[in-house]
């Protein structure tokens, strides 16, 4: 009862903090109007905005909990995605790592036609179908899927995935191994874990999506929530040839404002061997696998 009632605590005093601290205008994005196109056997990541990247590979497009929306519960969005959503070139699947409002926003999944693709974790696939998507593939820990010759496993992460708890066991949050031409592995939300070796062992990464953000308190969010430093330890625990950084720079949800990750993490690898390694994209950027 004592440990509950501390992360209670804890939990209204970062929602208070942030309520307090909301912007009252979002940061502007060059280029976020632009169409986006690609050129022919062209592979690459562009960093949308919090955990939401468009990953374009084999010539398809994939889209990671995509969240357009100016609002997540009761925090504004502090910047606009990097592609305005209109902007988004044809989607071929949408991959969904647990289903907390900040990765599996209504208003962003409603605006998607309703027969795309969307892998979620077993036990959330109604939520989906209440929103009237029809082709739902709820996986769990080592399931796979393909979508359009290109592998998808699904992997463990450290997290909850529950609609409404930061604490439940079931359903389970995901992150996924995508397997075409190249082989990128999302992370969605989650505190550092040894089932990333697990992982790493899978296949060789050629570029990690990790999460820096939202990691203050640590003693509340260790276990939930990366901080820079755990990216860095994750990314040699998955032998990751290259690590992208994520789940930072739009929400302020957590007592770490939301340029903060960013700036702790260009300090750990500056003049350092990863700094040719670590791709800090800001919102609409872009890493094009050579």
């Amino acid at each position: 009862m004592a440990n509950f009632k501390k992360k209670l605590i804890c939990t209204l005093s970062i929602l208070a903090l942030v309520t307090l601290s909301t912007f009252p205008r979002t940061q502007s994005v060059p280029g976020s109007s632009t169409a986006t196109a690609f050129k022919e056997g062209e592979n690459s990541i562009i960093f949308i905005g919090h955990s939401t990247a468009l990953i374009h590979l084999n010539g398809t497009n994939i889209l990671t909990d995509p969240n357009f929306n100016n609002w997540t519960v009761i925090v504004h969005r502090g910047r606009e995605p990097g592609i305005k959503f209109e902007n988004l070139p044809k989607i071929g699947a949408v991959l969904i790592s647990h289903a907390h409002r900040d990765h599996l926003d209504r208003w962003t999944m409603e605006q998607l036609p309703k027969d795309t693709p969307v892998l979620i974790s077993e036990g959330n696939g109604d939520i989906l179908r209440d929103w009237g998507f029809t082709d739902v593939r709820e996986m769990n820990i080592w399931n796979k899927t393909a979508i359009n010759g290109i592998k998808i496993t699904a992997a463990p992460a450290n997290h909850s995935g529950s609609r409404n708890s930061a604490f439940a066991d079931y359903p389970k949050a995901l992150s996924y191994i995508i397997q075409g031409e190249k082989t990128i592995y999302f992370a969605g939300d989650t505190g550092l874990f040894d089932g990333l070796k697990e992982i790493g062992n899978y296949s060789q990464i050629d570029a990690a999506l990790l999460p820096v953000g939202a990691y203050r308190p640590r003693w509340f969010m260790k276990s939930h929530h990366m901080s820079p430093d755990d990216a860095i330890q994750a990314m040699a625990l998955l032998g990751a040839k290259e690590m992208i950084p994520i789940h930072w720079g739009s929400f302020r949800i957590a007592y770490d404002g939301i340029d903060e990750p960013k700036d702790v993490l260009l300090e750990l690898v500056d003049n350092g061997s990863l700094k040719e390694r670590i791709h800090i994209l800001e919102n609409g950027e872009k890493y094009l696998f050579e």
